[in-house]
């Protein structure tokens, strides 16, 4: 797996490259620190595959719109997401109309960064739900298809508030403290989730509630 972190920070670059070796061992991080270094690496796409693309709002010759644009389109089949300290409600909004497939703060906590990275790459899309709410975004991307909205079907109003929740990077306690459950309650609710949507992981039924609209 190759991923590209672009952002004119060496310090934070490297910080990402470390959280990315650990969360995804086999992977090769490779880092850029303008756009124009990031297009000589699209370039070079179609012999050397990219995986995902992290790309900051600020660095040289970015804009929140068209220079997401420019990348999505010079890399149609792999995902970007945006990584930021500072970006505005607008920002996030006009990246995301660019056809990015998600918003990662640079302050993160460690385990969201792990959640977000892993629901982009199973083909979904991440926001934190702070996020969403100052945006007016609801799961940022892509548009429901035909079919995803059927497994919510088979929920219970309270496992649809716990995958809800689940999704925007909720812990068991914060769930239960959310929805005033007890935390094992919250954990048979989780279990039964991901049974009947036919989930691996908590990471992919949230990119599949994140498909089916759900949030």
């Amino acid at each position: 797996m190759r991923i590209i972190v672009a952002d004119d920070h060496p310090l934070y670059r490297e910080a990402v490259k470390l959280r990315l070796e650990r969360l995804l061992p086999e992977s090769e991080v490779l880092e850029v620190g303008s756009l124009d270094e990031l297009m000589r690496q699209a370039q070079a796409a179609p012999t050397r595959r990219i995986d995902l693309v992290l790309l900051d709002l600020y660095m040289p010759g970015m804009e929140s719109g068209p220079g997401v644009a420019a990348v999505v389109q010079a890399l149609p089949d792999t995902p970007v997401a945006l990584m930021s300290g500072a970006a505005s409600a607008q920002d996030v909004r006009q990246a995301i109309a660019a056809g990015a497939r998600g918003f990662l703060p640079k302050t993160m906590a460690s385990e969201l960064f792990a959640m977000g990275i892993s629901m982009i790459l199973a083909g979904g899309s991440y926001l934190p739900a702070e996020t969403m709410q100052a945006t007016g975004l609801a799961a940022g991307v892509p548009p429901a298809q035909a079919g995803d909205r059927g497994f919510a079907d088979a929920l219970s109003p309270r496992e649809r508030q716990v995958l809800v929740r689940l999704s925007s990077g909720a812990s068991n306690k914060e769930i239960g403290r959310d929805l005033k459950l007890a935390e094992v309650t919250v954990k048979l609710h989780v279990r039964q989730i991901l049974r009947k949507i036919k989930a691996r992981n908590r990471s992919e039924a949230a990119s599949m509630a994140t498909r089916a609209g759900l949030i």
